[in-house]
């Protein structure tokens, strides 16, 4: 019989744990700051029979108002922590928020994770799901990752972890531990220019100051979602206590009253609008966690 994990809360609020603030309480809510730890916590979790989800930052997730009857897990300690490994490598807690993770890598003058500074979560969190921006992913700098599950870890290269454009194979009763990130040797000045740059371009063109998620669907090919929604004219378009930024349309802004299931309508009415004006049907790039399955599509309503 396994252990129970020794920080655990039970009756956990998770509206706290993500950047929309929407949802309601988790069964149980495990901090693992340790590989071993993160096993034992599966482990357990298999004997309850209970789900699993794994929750970073909360930067692109949705928790159902009804919360989650199953285990979460967080990662702290050593495992959200950041360190350069000989010239070449930055060594990530599967926990360390991906933007200090590129500052961390500036610092030590190598490039090719500056693109990482849009993106608002954990380096985890993000190999997890092959976050990316500006045309660039986390495929192209991802050397191996330490995969845990409840037989144990494993430590697995790029190509075992199938990544693709916003997807992987890791599975939801499976947690990314640990990253190794092949970067290259730069030009400090250039690094940090290029990083100014697209911290620029993100206060510019995205939602600030305001109880929101990363992106809320993915860019078919070759079109953008948030101009498409911008077209459809529901820019500023408002359900419950959420609304559809008026800054950026492919961002969703939850206000003080907003619930989970308001979230939820404003995305069904875009993807509604923008294939009845005769586009593409969005799919979401955003991820939910429903009450009983863990962490998944959110539940939106079928579009032919």
């Amino acid at each position: 019989m396994a252990e129970a994990p020794a920080a655990i809360q039970r009756k956990a609020p998770l509206a706290p744990l993500t950047s929309i603030k929407v949802g309601g309480t988790a069964d149980a809510l495990a901090t693992c700051t340790s590989f071993r730890a993160v096993t034992q916590a599966l482990q357990w979790a298999r004997q309850q029979d209970a789900p699993v989800a794994v929750v970073g930052r909360g930067s692109n997730l949705i928790v159902d108002d009804d919360g989650f009857r199953g285990m979460v897990i967080r990662l702290a300690g050593r495992l959200s922590s950041i360190s350069v490994r000989g010239d070449r490598t930055l060594w990530c807690g599967g926990g360390a928020s991906l933007p200090r993770a590129v500052q961390r890598a500036a610092n030590a003058g190598l490039t090719g994770l500056e693109f990482g500074a849009s993106i608002p979560g954990t380096a985890g969190g993000a190999v997890a799901m092959n976050a990316g921006a500006y045309s660039s992913d986390l495929s192209q700098v991802l050397d191996w990752a330490v995969v845990c599950d409840a037989e144990g870890r494993r430590r697995v290269g790029r190509d075992d972890l199938a990544m693709g454009y916003r997807t992987t194979s890791v599975a939801g009763d499976q947690v990314v531990a640990a990253v190794g990130f092949a970067l290259a040797p730069g030009d400090p000045t250039a690094i940090k220019a290029q990083l100014d740059e697209f911290r620029a371009h993100r206060r510019s063109t995205q939602p600030q100051g305001v109880r929101t998620f990363g992106s809320v669907f993915t860019n078919p090919e070759g079109q953008s979602a948030g101009r498409l929604i911008e077209a459809a004219g529901l820019k500023g378009h408002a359900i419950g206590g959420a609304r559809i930024s008026p800054v950026h349309a492919n961002f969703i802004e939850a206000g003080p009253d907003a619930t989970a299931r308001d979230v939820v309508a404003l995305m069904d009415e875009a993807r509604r609008r923008v294939r009845d004006a005769g586009g593409p049907v969005l799919h979401a790039e955003v991820r939910y966690l429903h009450p009983q399955w863990g962490i998944g599509a959110p539940p939106l309503a079928e579009i032919a």
